[in-house]
């Protein structure tokens, strides 16, 4: 039987831990951070792109680690983008990124693509 994990949920998972681990940490936060939001990389921006709009066969080990893989890295760059570090992360949605254009990732099949 095959086990096919959403993408999505595992995104909401990621944000759902980054906004816990944020109220942590209100210390750091202050009233000119909540009017200036920072921009996001571009890089960042088409890793969330290709997570979201990508489905994934689950059921194969090498592409499920994968995906969590760069999960992990698209939540380590939100963080880093959130507290203004772009540099950190483009360089970690870049590694995300790279994982996800493997050749030998397996993809789910709509039914309109089998006909």
């Amino acid at each position: 039987m095959k086990i096919l994990l959403s993408v999505t949920t595992i995104l909401t998972l990621a944000a759902g831990s980054a906004l816990l681990s944020a109220q942590a940490d209100e210390s750091v936060f202050n009233a000119n951070t909540a009017t200036t939001m920072p921009i996001l990389p571009a890089e960042l921006q088409q890793l969330e792109a290709k997570l979201t709009e990508t489905q994934y066969d689950m059921s194969d080990r090498n592409t499920k680690l994968r995906v969590e893989r760069a999960v992990h890295y698209f939540g380590m760059a939100r963080k880093h983008a959130d507290s203004g570090w772009s540099k950190m992360a483009s360089d970690q949605a870049v590694r995300g990124l790279s994982l996800l254009e493997l050749d030998n990732m397996q993809y789910m099949q709509s039914s309109d693509a089998q006909m």
